[in-house]
């Protein structure tokens, strides 16, 4: 997307940009949360996971059948189809599932903010592979926003124990896959568009989730009700919702000024963490938040 074509700062789209970035960083932002309530009702994260993709894919699948009226879209879906397909499988079922695992271990809190992290692996990658070498400053601001990772890991060290290494693990794994999803979908997003790269990425990794769930034997008319109702939100207003409204964002926005709106969501998942998971937020948390927060606008003005 050529700089022409991004409205300006203080137009109407842009406005309108900004306004569907924030509602998305805010519901995804509550799906850590929704998440460690459906542990505390009896799920796991296959049941979890297929609730989402139950609650999900049919609606992605509408969408897709609508967007393909469109004979231009048609032929794109038939182009770049199976590979589109290919890396939505990777960040949103690979990642996915690493992050619901990880959660079962560590706060919401640390899981918002490892994910967080997922730019720096955007520039090592980006480095590694691409051979395009950070910017000046950029490896500085990496370095303190996993000193403010460090800062709240300790302190949940000692809530959590030996098992906050094994989440914070399989956290950080999950924002490396995400990070390598995104490098590898930016060239699909601009020949397909994002709306039917997200519609072919989320239900393929949707129907990948229901064959995990038909062949472990999970049965949903033996979950608790409550675990039901909270999948269902999970899969309509936290992944669903966010990920046509960032869609729309990213179609209004530059790509930096769409990553900065994202700097809401540590804030979010913290608040919604104290008041329904009675999660505690220390003066730890408060200074790793805030190196967090700083590093990442950091990198994201430097790339």
């Amino acid at each position: 997307m050529n700089d022409a074509s991004i409205p300006k700062q203080g137009s109407s789209d842009y406005r309108t940009g900004i306004l569907y970035a924030l509602v998305g960083t805010l519901l995804f932002s509550i799906k850590p949360v929704l998440i460690k309530l459906a542990y505390s009702v009896g799920g796991d994260a296959t049941s979890i996971m297929s609730l989402r993709a139950a609650s999900s894919l049919p609606l992605y699948i509408a969408i897709l059948l609508w967007l393909c009226w469109d004979p231009d879209k048609r032929s794109k879906l038939k182009k770049y189809g199976l590979q589109a397909a290919l890396v939505g499988v990777l960040g949103y079922y690979c990642a996915s599932l690493l992050d619901i695992l990880a959660l079962d271990f560590i706060s919401a809190q640390l899981e918002r903010l490892l994910i967080f992290m997922f730019p720096s692996f955007v520039v090592f990658i980006s480095w590694g592979i691409l051979k395009e070498a950070p910017r000046k400053g950029t490896l500085t601001s990496i370095a303190l926003g996993y000193v403010g990772v460090a800062m709240i890991v300790m302190h949940d060290f000692s809530s959590f124990g030996h098992q906050v290494w094994l989440g914070s693990a399989m956290a950080i794994a999950s924002a490396l896959i995400f990070a390598i999803y995104l490098v590898l979908s930016k060239k699909f997003i601009s020949k397909m568009g994002a709306q039917l790269f997200t519609s072919v990425g989320m239900g393929s990794a949707g129907i990948v989730i229901m064959a995990q769930y038909q062949l472990q034997g999970a049965q949903f008319t033996e979950m608790p009700n409550e675990l039901i109702w909270m999948g269902v939100m999970i899969g309509v207003f936290c992944t669903v919702l966010p990920s046509y409204f960032v869609a729309a964002a990213m179609a209004r926005l530059t790509p930096s000024v769409l990553s900065l709106t994202s700097n809401i969501g540590p804030a979010v998942t913290a608040l919604f963490a104290i008041l329904l998971l009675d999660e505690s937020f220390t003066h730890w948390h408060g200074m790793g938040m805030i190196l967090v927060v700083y590093a990442v606008v950091r990198i994201n003005k430097k790339n």
